[in-house]
């Protein structure tokens, strides 16, 4: 497989990650918006942060790449249900 130049320069977002998206599936942005959601929780200690970025991550991936895949956007909006829930439940418990 070839590397094609004028391909990168106008769809550079594609191009790299295409081939994650091929061995993986339409799943594999999962990985990366969890270990940035570790991250934070990691640096905070707190799961409203974390659960805020998962929330807001998972949401606008859910609805916006998934067009063709409405399955893989049902997996993505369970993780945004998933994430409120548990901001809710952190909020709740931090207050008492």
């Amino acid at each position: 497989m070839a590397l094609n130049g004028t391909d990168l320069i106008s769809n550079p977002w594609d191009s790299f990650f295409s081939v994650y998206g091929d061995i993986i599936g339409v799943s594999w942005y999962l990985i990366p918006i969890s270990f940035i959601a570790v991250a934070l929780y990691i640096k905070t200690r707190t799961f409203a942060v974390s659960g805020m970025w998962l929330m807001a991550s998972t949401l606008m991936i859910g609805s916006a790449l998934f067009v063709e895949h409405p399955e893989m956007s049902f997996v993505y909006y369970l993780f945004t249900v998933l994430s409120f829930v548990g901001i809710v439940v952190s909020i709740y418990l931090e207050a008492r």
